[in-house]
């Protein structure tokens, strides 16, 4: 039995399903977030950067959810995490993370994401770490405007990504976090079933919306120079660049039976996902 649950991140792409999800199954856990009003269910509030409240959050909780934003410190918020889970005795952690981590790589961003893997696996608290590729929601979140607007410049050449439903990705640590000891010190990648380039996601859209968009792959320079013109932070650009390189070198491209093996319900498809969310893009 998993006990009390702590839920970071409890308002976002992620947390928000997981809360729902959890508060369906009737679950005992707290929502986290930088809001103490989260669906009306028990919530406290806590800062990554302030330990004292992540000390707070944590009395009394036997398995906490650990999703961090891309952030400049997040390899530090990753740290107090889970020095702060061990002092309080937490028994688990199932950590958000992501599929394309890697101690070894010169790619900034699976650096970063595999040292705070690396750092729960040596914390000596029992962990589940769950890593799932792109979200499908990254459609919505960030390329809705220019779907709408009749075309999507993205630096990611013709590279594959098995695109993941957030959906599916909460549906997975659900089932993790109410059964933790099944998932014990294991590393689950999250995938779809089928592995689509933009061209291809666009045109599946366009099928299901009755749209004509077209995807135009560009150059990181170009990209760089538009994304500088509309004033997106520095760290914001290099990292948009790194996922892309990501997939143009097809490391986003490998499919998994993670959410069929640990949910028993087929993996959402992309074209689902685009029936299921067609007014985002109207």
């Amino acid at each position: 039995m998993p006990g009390k649950i702590l839920v970071t991140g409890a308002t976002g792409n992620v947390g928000s399903e997981i809360v729902k999800l959890l508060a369906e199954r009737k679950a005992d856990f707290i929502a986290a977030g930088s809001s103490r009003s989260i669906d009306s269910h028990d919530s406290v509030s806590i800062d990554f950067a302030d330990i004292k409240t992540l000390e707070t959050a944590m009395q009394g909780v036997s398995t906490l959810f650990m999703v961090l934003a891309n952030h400049p410190d997040m390899i530090i918020w990753g740290k107090n995490l889970i020095d702060t889970a061990k002092k309080c005795g937490v028994k688990h952690i199932v950590r958000s993370a992501g599929s394309l981590a890697d101690l070894d790589s010169s790619i900034n961003v699976r650096n970063v994401i595999a040292q705070t893997d690396h750092y729960l696996k040596e914390s000596g608290i029992d962990y589940t770490i769950t890593a799932p590729n792109y979200f499908m929601q990254n459609f919505i979140n960030f390329h809705a405007d220019d779907y709408k607007n009749g075309t999507l410049y993205l630096p990611a050449g013709d590279g594959r990504v098995a695109w993941v439903d957030v959906r599916d990705i909460a549906s997975v640590n659900v089932e993790i976090l109410l059964n933790p000891e099944k998932y014990r010190n294991r590393t689950l990648v999250i995938t779809g079933a089928k592995a689509l380039s933009y061209a291809e996601a666009v045109n599946v859209m366009n099928d299901v919306l009755g749209k004509d968009v077209t995807y135009v792959a560009v150059s990181d320079e170009d990209a760089i120079k538009a994304m500088t013109e509309n004033e997106f932070p520095r760290f914001v650009i290099d990292r948009m660049i790194e996922l892309n390189l990501c997939i143009r070198e097809g490391l986003a491209k490998e499919t998994t039976t993670t959410v069929k093996d640990v949910t028993g319900k087929n993996a959402i498809s992309f074209g689902q996902f685009v029936k299921d969310n067609k007014g985002a893009w109207l």
